[in-house]
């Protein structure tokens, strides 16, 4: 690493809030090889908005320690910490120094949690510039490789809520289809999410794919997606995979 003595201060005061027992059960609940110290989201956060010693650095030299930390540490909460550092900023301005370098963390991805917080800043990077993104996240959504075909249709909604769309259907759907025959969970649970938040914006384009397509949309990636529907609304599309799979 560049900056081994930045890592170790990041990390230090990550272990003086963490639970080394409730570390070890994080590494194995997300199957990750990354160590964990064990420290909450909420701790986590506040320990990053509080300031490390390089954040005196201009904006480009921090850029280079966090993605230092980012792809050289073996511990899963300094990736988180970079993400937290990140995460505000990338809703409010964007420095087109991101992208280049940020692109290629998903390189050290090895679960869902850093998967689906990368995704959100990737998002923003995504509505920012999309002429430059989406053509490695289509890339992505190619690839066989979980994470990066994961990311690539996660990182299309700004995680959840009324303003969470911002891209049409005939933007994400082809993207989407190309993961519903893959049947790995974290595929799945990808799938169903990124529907039922397209569901909130274009239901009826979104409820004529799932009737399409109920065929080819595993249940519990089915089941996810129609839970924004009244009560009447997902008995009947419950019938109509039940019908689609006879």
């Amino acid at each position: 690493m560049k900056y081994p003595k930045y890592h170790d201060e990041v990390l230090e005061a990550l272990q003086a809030l963490g639970n080394p027992s409730l570390g070890r059960h994080m590494a194995k609940d997300r199957g990750s090889s990354l160590r964990y110290v064990g420290i909450r989201v909420p701790a986590l956060r506040l320990r990053v908005r509080q300031g490390f010693s390089f954040y005196d650095l201009d904006p480009s030299a921090v850029l280079a320690v966090w993605d230092d930390l980012w792809m050289g540490s073996e511990w899963g909460d300094v990736l988180f910490a970079a993400q937290e550092f990140y995460r505000p900023i990338v809703k409010k301005r964007l420095d087109s120094a991101y992208w280049p370098v940020m692109k290629r963390w998903i390189d050290r991805v090895d679960n869902w949690c850093h998967a689906d917080g990368l995704s959100g800043t990737y998002s923003r990077l995504l509505e920012a510039n999309f002429a430059t993104v989406m053509p490695v996240l289509e890339g992505w959504n190619s690839d066989d490789a979980l994470w990066p075909k994961r990311v690539s249709i996660v990182s299309l909604i700004h995680y959840t809520g009324k303003n969470a769309v911002f891209l049409t259907p005939d933007v994400v759907l082809p993207m989407v289809d190309r993961c519903v025959e893959d049947r790995r969970q974290p595929m799945q649970k990808a799938v169903g999410w990124v529907l039922r938040e397209m569901w909130r914006a274009y239901p009826a384009e979104i409820q004529r794919y799932l009737e399409t397509n109920a065929d080819r949309i595993a249940p519990s990636a089915y089941t996810r997606a129609i839970e924004r529907m009244d009560a009447p609304s997902r008995r009947a599309m419950r019938d109509t995979q039940r019908r689609s799979v006879q």
